[in-house]
């Protein structure tokens, strides 16, 4: 039998009880006894018992780590490294003619969003503006801002391009009332002179601190 099968089965044996389950094992079979036989002699006993206990707690820990990562593929921290890029690269790859003091600031700000809440990012269309005015995409990107908000209250800390939604039903149930309202920033195949779209949608969450995960949403501002 190799060595690692006998640690596989001290391990499943170890894990037959809690560590409360030892340590009152231990009592009752080894540090009562030694206790009515020794008196205050006994104590280094129980030291050693608790110790042990422990020591079985820990390797239950591991253990119950490592199974959860071999059975559903649970990553620790390197393999999220692995897994998702920097929420820097991701802002670099949605805004690459942004400068490094947009980058920094966009990243401050998804660095208050909570983890896997869903943030929509829109990255201008330089040709619409041209054709529409500035004045007019920042009034579209005000009615991302505070569609379905209470008065004076804004999803995106005025930055007019990351909108942090709380799920996707209110994120695309504003989409929709935006496309319903300013249809001119959305593509629609069906117009006779096809419009180009306001701009380019990006889904993002956290998903570790400075790690995101991301990707573009072709169909977004597509009117259906």
């Amino acid at each position: 039998m190799c060595l690692q099968e006998v640690i596989r089965k001290i391990v499943s044996f170890i894990s037959l009880l809690s560590p409360i389950e030892w340590f009152t094992w231990f009592s009752y079979f080894l540090i009562l006894p030694m206790c009515s036989l020794l008196g205050w002699l006994a104590l280094p006993f129980v030291v050693v018992a608790f110790i042990i206990a422990n020591i079985f707690g820990a390797i239950q820990l591991y253990s119950r780590d490592e199974l959860m990562n071999d059975t559903f593929g649970i990553s620790n921290d390197n393999n999220i490294d692995e897994m998702f890029v920097s929420t820097r690269k991701a802002l670099e790859t949605i805004f690459p003619q942004n400068s490094e003091k947009d980058i920094e600031k966009y990243e401050e700000q998804l660095s208050k969003i909570d983890n896997f809440d869903p943030v929509l990012i829109i990255s201008a269309n330089q040709n619409w503006i041209n054709q529409n005015t500035y004045a007019a995409y920042e009034q579209v990107m005000d009615a991302f801002a505070t569609d379905s908000h209470t008065q004076n209250r804004r999803r995106d800390l005025n930055s007019r391009c990351i909108f942090h939604f709380p799920n996707l039903d209110e994120l695309y149930t504003v989409r929709d009332n935006i496309c319903a309202i300013h249809s001119n920033a959305f593509y629609d195949r069906n117009a006779t002179v096809p419009q180009e779209p306001i701009g380019t949608a990006w889904i993002l969450y956290n998903v570790a601190v400075r790690k995101s995960d991301f990707a573009q949403d072709t169909r977004f501002f597509t009117a259906l």
